[in-house]
Formats: C-alpha cells, sequence, structure tokens
C-alpha cells in the first residue's frame, strides 16, 4: 500500500522487519523483491508521488568546486526519484573493472564480475533494456562495420553497442505493483534524519522521519537498508554521528573516493571511406543502441588505461558553422531544456565557440525541410512514443565526428563530499563536493588517444585528428559527469579500507546496508544505474537468506492508519 506519513498519528508506532530508506531505482527494486515475502517492508521516501522542484532543491542544495555542479542538480526528491529524468543508457560493467589492477591505486572489489553477472539479465528487465547482449553481432545482425575497414586486432573492441532504457520511471512502472502489496508499504513525504545507533550496541535500532509540516516519526526496524544515492546516503551517515564523526565511520572512510567519470570532446575522426555507424539503431528485441569503442582489457593492462568509452559525436550546438538547422535550433531553444540538459551544450570542457544569433537564425532558415524531419522525430520518436529516441544525431556536414569519451577515474580518497555549517529545513548540514581529477588519469587518457590514433590510422580507413601538444591540458579541463555519484561508501574486503562488506553490509553496523553506487569500488566506464539495480537483486537474495522465512516476533508490520 502507499500512504504519506502524515496519515499516521504521531503515537503510532512504525515497525518493520526490513525498513528502506529511498525510493529510486534501488529502493524501488529491493522492495519489489521483497514484495510478496513473509517480511513487514517499509519503503520511505522524503517526496511524493509528483515532483516538487522547489523541494529538491531546499533539501539537496549544497556546494561545490567548479567544474562540479552543485548537488541539487541530477537528483530529485520524488517517488522514483532521479529515474523521472535519467537518459536511460544502460551499460554493465566488465570483468576488469572489477580486478585488482597495479597500476590503478585503490583498486579491486571483494567481489567479481561473476558474482554479479548472473543478476544483469533482471536488471535488464526491470530497467526496460532488453537482453543482456550488448555485442554487435547478437543484437544487429547483418549490420555494417561500426569502423569501416577496421583490420582485426586485440586494442579497439568496435564490436560494442550500449542499450537504452524506455527511459523507465520506476516510480511509475512499479507504482501499481507496490500499491497491492500486502507486505510492503509505501511511506511518502517522509524524510530520513538521523540513524539511531542502539545503546551499547553495534546495530542501527530506529531512524528519524519527518514530514513537511516538520512533524517527526521514528521507525524500528530488525534490517536498515540505505537506496539514497551516493551523495545522501554519507550525507546522512556523517549527519546521523552527535559526536560529528558521522555512523560507521571510525576507518574515515565514508564521504571519501568520490568518482563521477570524466568526460570531454576532442579530436575528430574522419572516414577516408565507407561509412561510419553513426546513428540510433534498434536491436532485434526492439531496443535503441548505439555503438561505441572500447579498448580491450589486453590493451588497458599492457598501456595502463583507465577503462574508457569511445563514442562519435556531433558538432558543438553553439558553433553554427556546422551548419545544421537542427542543431541551431536546439541551441536558440537552450531555455526551453532542463538545467542538467542544458549542460550538454557546453560541449565538454573545452572552451566554446559561441556564434551569434543571426548565424543559428540563417542555418534555420536555410534548412526548414530538414527541420521539419526532425520536428517529427521529436514529436512523435522522442516526445510520444512509448520507447523514446533517447537523444538528437546529427551529422556534421564536413563528414568528421568530434571523439566523446568518457572515462572511469582513479579512486582518491582526497576526493570527497564533506558537511558544511549551514543546514536545511530540517536540520541537516548541507553538503560540500570537492571532485577532483588526478595527473594519472590525464596521462591515461593520453595514452588512450594516442593508442587510437594508431589504431585507427594504420588499420582502418579513418583517421583521428587531434592536437598533440595541447591534449594534455585540454583533458585536465575535462567535466564530471554530474549524475554518478560514486564510491563514497565503498566496498571493501575489510573496514581499514572500506565502508560496506561483499554483502553491501556497513563493517560497523550489520543490519545497515547500502543499495547505491556509492558501494563502487571502481567506477567502470559505464553508467551506473543497470550494476546499481543488479546489485540491489543480490542484495535481495542476501536478505532473503538472512531473514529466512518467518517474520520475527519482536517486530510488527506498521498497521494502516
Amino acid at each position: 500500500m502507499i500512504v504519506t506519513l502524515d496519515e499516521y498519528p504521531a503515537t503510532t508506532p512504525l515497525q518493520a522487519t526490513v525498513c528502506i530508506v529511498g525510493a529510486g531505482a534501488a529502493g524501488i527494486a529491493l522492495a519489489c523483491e521483497l514484495d510478496g515475502s513473509a517480511h513487514s517492508v517499509l519503503l520511505v521516501e522524503a517526496g511524493g508521488l509528483r515532483l516538487d522542484e522547489a523541494a529538491s532543491n531546499e533539501l539537496y542544495r549544497g556546494t561545490a568546486l567548479a567544474p562540479h555542479p552543485n548537488p541539487s542538480e541530477y537528483r530529485r526528491v520524488v517517488f522514483g526519484g532521479t529515474t523521472a529524468i535519467w537518459g536511460g543508457r544502460c551499460v554493465p560493467f566488465d570483468p576488469i573493472d572489477f580486478e585488482r589492477r597495479d597500476y590503478v591505486a585503490d583498486s579491486g572489489w571483494p567481489i567479481s564480475y561473476a558474482d554479479v553477472a548472473p543478476y544483469y539479465p533482471r536488471a535488464m528487465s526491470y530497467c526496460d533494456a532488453g537482453d543482456f547482449d550488448f555485442s554487435v553481432g547478437g543484437s544487429l545482425p547483418d549490420a555494417i562495420p561500426t569502423i569501416p575497414g577496421l583490420a582485426e586486432q586485440r586494442v579497439i573492441l568496435a564490436d560494442r553497442i550500449e542499450r537504452y532504457s524506455l527511459p523507465t520511471d520506476f516510480g511509475q512502472k512499479f507504482r501499481a505493483q507496490l500499491a497491492r502489496s500486502r507486505n510492503v508499504t509505501v511511506l511518502l513525504h517522509a524524510r530520513c534524519t538521523r540513524l539511531h545507533r542502539g545503546a551499547g550496541t553495534d546495530r542501527i535500532a530506529s531512524i528519524d522521519l519527518v514530514g513537511p509540516a516538520g512533524r517527526t516519526h521514528s521507525v524500528q526496524a530488525q534490517v536498515f537498508a540505505l537506496a539514497l544515492g551516493g551523495i545522501e546516503t554519507p550525507r546522512l551517515m556523517l549527519n546521523s554521528d552527535p559526536d560529528g564523526a558521522g555512523l560507521g565511520n571510525q576507518s574515515d572512510r565514508v564521504g571519501r573516493y568520490y568518482a563521477c567519470h570524466f568526460e570531454n570532446f576532442l579530436g575528430r575522426m574522419v572516414a577516408e571511406r565507407g561509412q561510419v555507424a553513426f546513428d540510433f539503431e534498434k536491436t532485434r528485441d526492439g531496443i535503441y543502441c548505439r555503438r561505441k569503442l572500447q579498448f580491450s582489457a589486453e590493451a588497458q593492462r599492457e598501456h595502463r588505461l583507465l577503462n574508457t568509452a569511445l563514442r562519435l559525436h556531433f558538432p558543438a550546438y553553439s558553433d553554427a558553422s556546422h551548419r545544421s538547422p537542427v542543431l541551431s535550433a536546439i541551441f536558440l531553444a537552450k531555455s526551453a531544456l532542463i538545467k542538467e540538459y542544458q549542460a550538454i551544450l557546453q560541449h565538454g570542457g573545452e572552451p566554446a565557440v559561441r556564434s551569434p544569433a543571426w548565424a543559428h537564425l540563417r542555418n534555420v532558415a536555410l534548412g526548414l525541410p530538414e527541420l521539419g524531419s526532425f520536428a517529427y522525430q521529436w514529436i512523435f520518436l522522442r516526445n510520444l512514443a512509448r520507447r523514446k529516441l533517447p537523444y538528437t544525431l546529427v551529422r556534421n556536414h564536413d563528414g568528421s565526428y568530434p571523439i566523446e569519451f568518457n572515462s572511469e577515474q582513479t579512486p582518491l580518497a582526497s576526493s570527497r563530499l564533506t558537511l558544511t555549517p549551514d543546514v536545511d529545513r530540517d536540520g541537516l548540514r548541507r553538503v560540500h563536493v570537492d571532485w577532483r581529477l588526478c595527473s594519472e588519469d590525464v596521462a591515461a587518457a593520453q595514452r588512450a588517444f594516442g593508442l587510437l590514433q594508431q589504431v585507427m590510422n594504420g588499420h582502418s580507413s579513418c583517421r583521428l585528428e587531434f592536437d598533440a601538444e595541447h591534449l594534455a591540458q585540454s583533458i585536465g579541463r575535462s567535466i564530471p559527469l554530474g549524475g554518478h555519484h560514486i564510491g563514497t561508501t565503498r566496498m571493501a574486503a575489510s573496514a581499514r579500507d572500506g565502508v560496506v562488506d561483499r554483502d553491501c553490509a556497513a563493517f560497523e553496523l550489520p543490519n545497515l546496508y547500502i543499495a547505491s553506487a556509492s558501494v563502487f569500488a571502481t567506477s567502470g566506464h559505464a553508467n551506473p544505474t543497470l550494476t546499481i539495480v543488479a546489485l540491489t537483486l543480490r542484495l535481495a537474495d542476501h536478505l532473503k537468506k538472512r531473514l529466512g522465512a518467518g517474520v520475527p516476533a519482536a517486530v510488527a508490520p506498521a498497521a494502516r492508519p
């Protein structure tokens, strides 16, 4: 059932076997996995069924060192969380991402790819992303090669795709299931403001909830699971300790190792002959996908590379020399985009060429037929279709393609989230983000571009061009992917090195679990949502085994008011 916190009298005790805090992709997936079990489950969410922009800004606003965006961006206080605005890109981690690599400091997970892989197919179903097949041959039979003339070699993988969700709003998709559940109660407008450790124990005994009007309640449970994302999870843990060190933080790891992926658009790929695979395609199971390039695991080890995705991109919106009426129209209408989507107009971290408005208007006037075709795509394929075209792709008139790269980051203890003296309306101290890009990241990206150029120019009918003299400087201006909040309660083999164990339980508080990208020990190159869901499904199996078949007599489900 779905109720609001204010429907309960302040004197009504709230109890459950499992209390899940946060109803985004992870929290909703965990609740759905426990739906139908013998255990009472309480899923608490600070927002309601509809987005409240003002509440999101008030509760999530903080500070950040440039170029990281304000912590309020890319997050939403609503049932469904940030899946209400995500782009839907679904990509799994690779086996190498879980390995200890001697050239990547603090790399290595206490679990392997084999521990997570069995959960990916079901995670794909949750995300509406189709089959767990990310190969060109398996998903796009009879397709043209990604790069024309690319000879067989062991460095560049050109047979990889990324799949796209609807994009699926978890709040909309799973609302009906949870509303009719007999053992799961969804509690809306219920913000968790504090975790309480039991006196003289190593367990969380209760949590505090507050509603929009300021009324407070307490929840007792046998197990608590934080599904608040990579920023709000450490924020709550740090705010919950009256001494200031933070709960579960004896090793001073909560909030550290913050990573986002770093992104830029550098150089350009030119096809001498043949056609590159640039546009969105549909897989045999009807899913939108795009091609990408990656370095093989062997090449990553040999050349000491970070895991990186490389895509052919379109020219910068702001530079009218692209002569595209579509890109110019989007640039002129940029104020209609939500703030997070306006960031794509920046085209990475490079200084943008901004043509005058008249130049963009000329492109629009001269390209009305092309603009009409785009309008059809935008209205019928992007807005009205259930499975939406992910975004606009426009080829450059000169046949060149900027290279978009998204790279993992070296885990850095100095890249971190801390609390500020400023507090929000509920008295929680706000977050300050100190995101860092280290010299090893820049050097690895330099090697990657050099290796890509060597392979493309020597083994394909394409050539890669870039300014080698200023490459390191350009890479250093890369921006963080602001919606990927990774690593702040990292998984490790011991409490000395992380916050949670291989089962996502806090070392110091074994009845406190975390379902979030904050547990990622490394970031890989992949967007985090699919792996968040896969790890959550794995956590659900662990909880089912731990809790057994029955409900502990000491903990009764919350009664409907």
